[in-house]
Formats: structure tokens, sequence, C-alpha cells
């Protein structure tokens, strides 16, 4: 019997990338246990290394070749070719050669060690071989002159079986001899009409002193590491699920996924790799590996394996549908799944004890075949599959794609409806148009592309497509609030299609529509158009639209004059009079004035066709909780959600992100928003469409990613389009951590001279706050009280988020400048006062920032100056905010306040000074950044390259751009 050993995948060094691995990632621990059992005396003296196409058998053998090589154990390594099995003893007479000396390995096509071509020529069979006997003679006593040795073979299931039945004999009179062989269940490289079917392994079949070895497939873990260190960045996960589905975990599946995708699914940002939404895979070529092997297993496996890619997962039906589909008898078809199955290309039902059902082993392999499906054969596949589920009831065609655990009924029912649009005029037609729409309805949110083709199939075979119109609107709006333009177009086209068809008036919908795509595209130029064309066209609907692009574009007082002096907000007929409303209560906040906001927010909400066409069923809830957002207003934004009845998760992504930032979730906010950026998924809506950018530079700012900041605020610059609260403060903040005080005023004062250009009001507030403070540490006393009396102006009073920035920013510029305390005698109780604000508002970030500058400024070390150090250093520490824990260390210092846990705290400087020596920063611009000396950088960066044995700054910066260990924050 022969044993079978399935290694667990090990894990990588501490701080170390995957790239630093001896081996190939995910074959450590394989490689480890080859070696150790053929250096061990009670070692099985045959392994076989099994493993399918792709998997990476030849390059562990290599592997295990140069570990072994390195212990000074002699290797003799080489590899069979298809059809060299019709040759007796061919292998048996190359090894001869080999062992009989150097430059005598073996002919020069077939060299120790060589690599076959790869598409090999048949060899011819020679007239005349030795016998077995012979070359065990001539083995015997090469290996007696030779010793010990170690005998590689790869691709040893095209060895010819006299030489591997010599071999074997041979282990047992030669014990310092070690046969590896390399074998494959699929025999790649010619078609198996032309291949003898016999195992060219059967002599060691049942031997007791034979050992099997496994190669088992990649973890989702290995291929996080692999992309790493391809990539040079961290992968997110929904990027590591995919390819790790896709590959099935077969490594040669799992680099042609991710080449194929690398040029445009997948996009690094900010030191981390995301996969498109919805971006389209690439299939593999013809002369892919996989697809050679699959055609070369003849004409009735190959049509098979074609229909089954429509077919999956349907083992009560399979068969049948396949033989409806092809015109194959059953019997052929099963044999064909049969085959498909012996060469791995397939799971059988007895393979797969949870679907019970023939499905590819690797999906990127299915898609790819199912991509070389003609026309017809879909059309007349799709049709066969959709007849025959709907023969059965639903819940019995459920369980029959399914399974019967319960395995996602949605996957049956995107499926279905796939087939259907495939099955085209095949099936009936008003059935289809039922079904599409039930599932376009049911799906539209978790399979919005595939959502958007339904519709589209159903309005064209629907004789009615006027109940299909709110459909089609509510799916728009999905769209438009997800920012995947590619939905919205097609939506559009539907609901064109349905309106003049069905004469349902959705003009004013297909407007706003319009002109919401072109502000989430970043059309500013479009944009300005749009508005000027609804200015100068007449009636109370062009109105309404123009109130709409001025709102998009910033332009609060415009939209205000357009309201007040059209009357709209008081034409009761108007259907989109609710919009007007919700419109004129923004422009108000961001104008300076949110009272009429808060009003508003005690009013059920109201619904308009314009309303309903941009944010769906939330309407006027959604407006005005975006308001909020930009308000900064988390209890506000709390109670207003709750009021109605929902979760912050019911908001659009970029509310989400900017709810998640508030609320101190910076991980979760991180995530969201590279998705975002990656997506290109500006929001096309007022307030939130420019603030995503600003509040991710904060983040990677604080968390010591200065040029990662920048980055993120340089696509905002790219992006254009309309900008209601533009960055600059958070640029002029990463100004201000360089110490370049120039650039921060001169930030600061384009982007006020912006806001006052495009009469911009709300969001000035943090502009101001930032100019008083550096003008106050330039020692600029009059000007930073010009500055502080403009802030109070812009909304210093008007709501507690503008107070406690207010109120904040004189603590700190009354700490940097003592003349100008003078002007401001009663600072002393502004500390207490934004502490209790601060908690109020219930932001963790605003609240840590407030106790420490509370602390900061209180005079003496006495116990509540303690209290609020300490507390303010836990709030950053659940930020990751490692910036900030390092001031705040820095003021503990000073106040003689002793640091909770001195050895995290080492551990994040040294995270922190890490982080910055990936960005690019010298010694000398770490140790002005952070207010240390040099001395102190350079000993911190000496003690962690002894401490993770890395050996220069590039290989620190890859350890921590690529995710290592050592290097993530401790959660």
């Amino acid at each position: 019997m022969t044993r079978s050993f399935a290694p667990p995948p090990e894990p990588g060094r501490e701080g170390l990338p995957a790239s630093y691995e001896p081996v190939s990632v995910g074959r450590i621990k394989t490689t480890r246990y080859l070696r150790e059992a053929l250096t061990a005396s009670t070692g099985p003296a045959v392994l076989l290394l099994r493993g399918e196409v792709g998997s990476g058998r030849t390059a562990l053998l290599d592997g295990l070749a140069a570990q072994l090589r390195s212990l000074g154990r002699p290797v003799l390594q080489t590899a069979c070719l298809p059809g060299h099995h019709l040759t007796p003893c061919l292998l048996g007479r190359r090894l001869v050669a080999a062992l009989a000396g150097p430059g005598a390995a073996a002919p020069p096509e077939h060299g120790a060690g060589a690599r076959p071509a790869p598409d090999p020529q048949r060899p011819r069979p020679e007239p005349r071989t030795p016998g077995a006997e012979a070359l065990f003679g001539a083995l015997d006593a090469a290996l007696r002159a030779l010793g010990p040795v170690m005998v590689l073979v790869d691709d040893a299931q095209h060895a010819d079986p006299e030489s591997v039945s010599v071999l074997r004999r041979l282990t047992s009179r030669h014990t310092g001899l070690r046969l590896v062989l390399g074998v494959a269940p699929v025999r790649c490289g010619w078609p198996v009409e032309q291949q003898d079917e016999r195992a060219a392994l059967e002599p060691l079949s049942g031997d007791p002193g034979v050992e099997t070895v496994d190669v088992q497939p990649l973890t989702a873990d290995d291929l996080a590491r692999i992309l790493a260190t391809r990539l040079r960045a961290v992968p997110d996960e929904g990027l590591v699920t995919e390819l790790h589905r896709l590959s099935g975990g077969n490594p040669a599946a799992a680099q042609a996924a991710v080449g194929q995708a690398e040029s445009d699914a997948i996009r690094v940002l900010i030191g981390h790799a995301h996969l498109a939404t919805g971006a389209r895979i690439p299939v593999l070529p013809n002369e892919d590996r996989f697809i050679q092997t699959l055609r070369g297993l003849g004409d009735v496996p190959w049509r098979v394996a074609k229909a089954l890619t429509l077919v999956e997962h349907m083992a009560p039906l399979t068969v049948e549908l396949i033989a409806t589909a092809t015109g194959l008898s059953r019997g052929e078809v099963r044999e064909a799944l049969d085959r498909l199955t012996h060469f791995g290309f397939v799971r059988g039902p007895e393979d797969a004890a949870r679907d019970r059902t023939w499905s590819f082993r690797v999906p990127l392999v299915a898609r790819s075949v199912q991509a070389r499906l003609g026309p017809y054969e879909r059309r007349v596949t799709s049709a066969t599959v959709v007849r025959a589920l709907w023969l059965r009831s639903t819940d019995e065609a459920e369980d029959a794609w399914a399974g019967r655990d319960g395995r996602d009924r949605a996957a049956y029912r995107a499926c279905l409806a796939d087939r259907i649009v495939d099955a085209g005029t095949m099936v009936d037609r008003d059935r289809a148009a039922r079904e599409l729409f039930a599932a376009a309805a049911e799906l539209r949110t978790t399979h919005r592309r595939r959502a958007s083709a339904w519709l589209g199939a159903a309005v064209e075979r629907s004789d009615d497509p006027a109940p299909a119109v709110p459909v089609v609107l509510t799916h728009a709006s999905d769209a438009i609030r997800a920012g995947d333009d590619e939905a919205v177009e097609a939506t559009v086209h539907t609901l064109v299609r349905a309106q003049a068809r069905a004469d349902v008036p959705a003009d004013r919908a297909l407007a706003a529509i319009a002109i919401a795509r072109t502000a989430a595209a970043g059309d500013l130029a479009g944009l300005c158009a749009h508005y000027r064309a609804q200015l100068a066209a007449t009636g109370t609907g062009a109105a309404v639209l123009a109130v709409l692009a001025a709102s998009l574009l910033g332009r609060w007082s415009e939209a205000l004059g357009l309201i007040e002096r059209g009357g709209l907000d008081q034409e009761h007929q108007d259907p989109d009079r609710a919009f007007v409303t919700v419109v004129r209560e923004t422009a108000r906040a961001m104008c300076g004035d949110p009272a009429e906001l808060y009003r508003g927010l005690r009013e059920p909400p109201a619904l308009s066709p314009v309303l309903s066409a941009l944010y769906g069923p939330l309407g006027s809830t959604l407006v005005r909780c975006e308001a909020l957002l930009a308000l900064g207003d988390l209890r506000g934004l709390t109670a207003c959600l709750r009021r109605h009845g929902l979760t912050a998760d019911r908001l659009p992504r970029h509310d989400v992100f900017l709810e998640q930032f508030l609320r101190g979730a910076w991980s979760e906010a991180m995530e969201n928003g590279r998705r975002l950026l990656v997506d290109s998924a500006p929001a096309g809506r007022a307030p939130v469409n420019s603030l995503l950018h600003g509040r991710m530079s904060c983040i990677l700012l604080a968390q010591g990613w200065p040029a990662r900041a920048r980055t993120v605020l340089g696509l905002a610059r790219s992006a254009g389009g309309p900008v209601s609260c533009p960055p600059a403060a958070e640029e002029a903040a990463i100004h201000r951590f360089h110490h370049r005080a120039p650039k921060v005023r001169e930030v600061l004062r384009r982007g006020l001279a912006e806001a006052a250009a495009g009469d911009r009001v709300r969001g000035t507030g943090p502009l101001w706050s930032a100019l008083a403070v550096q003008e106050a540490a330039d020692g600029h006393p009059e000007a930073a009280l010009t500055c502080l009396e403009e802030l109070r102006r812009v909304g210093g009073a008007a709501d507690d988020v503008g107070r406690l920035l207010h109120l904040r920013t004189r603590l700190e510029a009354a700490a940097l400048c003592v003349p100008l305390r003078r002007h401001l005698p009663d600072v002393s109780s502004d500390g207490p006062e934004a502490v209790g604000l601060a908690r109020h508002l219930g932001q963790p970030y605003e609240l840590a920032v407030t106790l420490l500058l509370a602390a900061t400024a209180a005079p003496g070390t006495g116990a509540g100056r303690r209290q609020l150090l300490w507390e303010a250093y836990e709030h950053f520490g659940r930020l990751d905010a490692l910036l900030w824990r390092h001031r705040a260390r820095l003021a503990m210092k000073d106040a003689g306040v002793p640091v909770p846990g001195p050895r995290d705290a080492a551990r994040e400087m040294e995270l922190l000074v890490a982080r910055m020596v990936a960005e690019g920063l010298s010694n000398r611009q770490l140790a002005t950044s952070l207010d240390v000396s040099e001395t102190s950088v350079s000993s911190r960066l000496n003690r962690m390259f002894r401490r993770t044995e890395i050996r220069s700054r590039v290989e620190l910066a890859t350890a921590v751009v690529t995710g290592a260990p050592a290097f993530l924050p401790r959660g």
C-alpha cells in the first residue's frame, strides 16, 4: 500500500515578505518533508510526488534538488516526455549515461536537469533496445562506482515501465539510492488517441516501500503572499478571494489569472491591490497548457466540456441536458464526463461530498471554455436548460441546481436568468419576461450589471413594458448611488426603450439621471453645459433641473436664488417640490445656517421623480443625511436614521465611508475608501462629492503615511468634477508635517480664494483654523486673531461642530503664540468647554485631538492633565493613529507623565519609522518631522534591522508595503 502525505500550509518568516523564502510559497513544508524523508536512513526508497497540471510540481522538484545539493548530496535530475514510454528502457539508458560521469550525463536534448520542450516531437522507437536485465547490470555497476545518489524524475507518468521496474529493484540492493518520481494525472503534449493508456507506474502499484506525497492546492493565504510579492502591495481580501476561486488553488491557473487581469482588472492604490468591481478577466489563450491539454482529450470530451460550463452543479439533470444539447447519447456523455474527471478537469459527484455534482475544478478553465462556445451552441444549450427547469417546480429546480444543502439560491436564479437571455426567442417570451423582471428586482444589488442585461432583455420580450418602468428606475438609482456607470448606461437605454413603447412619462427622471451621471464622471464642463441649458429653457421642470445642476456644482447661493426667484418651493402641484425643499435646506446649511435643515429632519420623508431617480426609496431622507455628513454631525445623522428606521449600511458607499470616519472605524473606512477610489466612483451628489479624498488623506497622515496622503489628494485634483469642500486643509496638514510653513500659507490662502470665488462658506472653517494656527506658530498674533474672527463668522457658533473647531483653534493658537493670549483673555475656559463638546459629539478622533490640546494648554502636571493625556493616547491607539500617538508621547514626556506600556510604545515608534522609511523619507526628514534627533532615528533603524534580519532600507520598504507580519498594527 502506498501512503499519502498532505502537509499543512506553512507560516511565513516574521518580518520578511514571501520573496525571501528559498522555495515557492505554499511548498516549503512539502519540500522540507521530502528532504527529511530522503536524507533519513529509515526513509522510503521511492517517493511519488503527485500533482495535477500547473500544481507547481516541477518548481518543487527544482527547489528540492537545490536544497539537496546545498547539503552535499549527489543529485541526478531529469524529466520524461510524452511518448517516452514507447521506447523500452529509455529512461534507464539515460540514467546510465548520466551516472557514467561529468560530461556524459545524457544526450544533449534530454540532459540531466533539462526541461522538456513546450511541444516535443514524438520520439521514434529504436529498432533494438537492451533488455531489462542488461539495463539492471549497467545501472548496478554505475551505482556501485558512484555511491549514494538521489534520482529525481519529473513527469514520470511518461516513463517506460521497464526502467521504473529496474529502478525499484535497485533501491532494494542499494540503500543509498533514493528515487523521487513526479507524476501528473494528466498527460500533456500529446492527444490521448496517440498514447498508450497503460499506467507507466504500474510496477509500483501496491508496493509498501513507496510513499505518495500529494502537492496540495495553494491556500488563500499562500496566494495572498504571492500577490503581495508580485504586486509590491497588500492584496485586498476580495482580490485574494476571487483569484483563489478562479484558480481553484492551482498555481499555474493563479499565475494565469493574475497575468491576464493585472493590466486592467487589478489596480494598485496607496499600498493595496484591488480587483476592480465588475472587471472582466480575460480568458485563457489557445496556447495555454490547460486549453491545449483539454483539447487534446478529443472532440467528444471537448464538446461535453463546453456544454458543462452552462449546466454545472445540476447533477440530476447534467447528463440529460448535455445529451439533448449536443446530440450525443447519454452513454457517450457519461463516458466523456468520467474522462474529464479522470484527467483532473472536473469534479465528479463522488469527489464532491457537498455538491454531489459535476463541476470544473478550476473555474478559470470553465470560463475560458465557455468563451469558446459558438452563438448557436450557447442558444441551444441554454434553451434546453431553461425548458428542463420550467418543467419542474421552482423548489425542485432550485434543489437540482443548488443542492439540497441550501447553498446560495441566488446563484440558481442568476444563472437561470443568464440562460434565459442566452436562449433568446427559443423559449416562451412572456414567461421569460416575467422571470427576468423578477430576477432583476430580487438581485439588483448583488448582481447589478447582470441585472441590467436582464432588464434590457425583459423589456424586449414584454408586450407591455409599462410595469417595468419603476423597476428600471429603481435599478438606475441603485447604480447611480454605487457609482456603476456601466450599469447606469445600460439601464438608461432600457428605460428609453420602455418609455417609447409604453408612453410612460419619465423625461424629468431621465434628464436628472443624465445630469447625475455627468457629475459622477467628474465632467465639470459637461455639468456646466447642463446647467446653462436648463437655465435657458422654460418651465418648472427645467428650473428644477437647473437647481439640481447648481447643487452638484456646489453653487449653493445660485441654487437658493433659483428657488426663491421661481417660487419653486411654493409650487404645490409640482411633483418635485420635495426635492426643491431639501436642496434649499442643504444650500442654507452650506451657506452657514443649518437651522432649517435641523427643522426639516423632523418632517416625514417626501418623494419626487427626481428624488426617486437619484436616491431611490430613501429620497429626501438620504439628502438630509448627506448634509449632516458634510456638517460632520454624527449624532444628528444617527438620530435621523433611527427616526426613519434605517441603519448606516443602507446609505450609499460614499456616505458609509464618511459615517465610518466620524465613528472612528478607520480600518473599515479605509477599506471602503480604497474600493471607491479603485472603482473610480466619485459621488455624483453634493455636498458629499468632494469629502472622500480629504478624509482619507487625514487618516493616512495620522497613521504615518504622508506620501500616500499626498497621493490621495493628487487623485482628487486629477479626478476633476465639482468640489463642494476643497481638501486644502488636508494638503496644508501634510506641508505642516514636513515643516513647510510658506507652503502651508500658500495652500490655505488658495483654498480660501477658490471658496470665495464659488461663494462657498461651509468647508472653509478648517481652512481658517489651520491658517490661524500657522500664523500663531510664525509669531503673527494680529493675523492669527483675524483668522479666528473669520472662523467664528463662518460657523463658529452655528452648531456644535463649528463651535468645537473654534474653541480648539483658540487653544492651539494661544499655546503657540504667547502675545496672542492678551487678545484672548477667556482662553483658560476653552479647554474644559471644548472637551465637553467633543464628548457630546461622540467622534473618537475629534475627542482625542481635543483632549491632547486641552492637556497641552492646561497648567501644571496635575492628575487632571495626566488623565487627559492618557485618554487621548488610548483613543489614538484604537485608530492606529501612530503619528498622533507619537505626539501624545512627546506631550507626556514634557509633562512628566509616564507612557503606558513602554514596550508597546517602542514597537509603535519602530512601526511609525518603518512606514515613513517606506514612504521615502531620509533620516534627517524623519527627525525633523517627528521632532526627534537623527541619532535616535538611526539607532531605532539599527535595532529594527537586527530584530527582523532585514539588511537595508530597500528590504525594509518591501516588507512594509507587502504587509509582512512584523509591520502590521496590533489589533
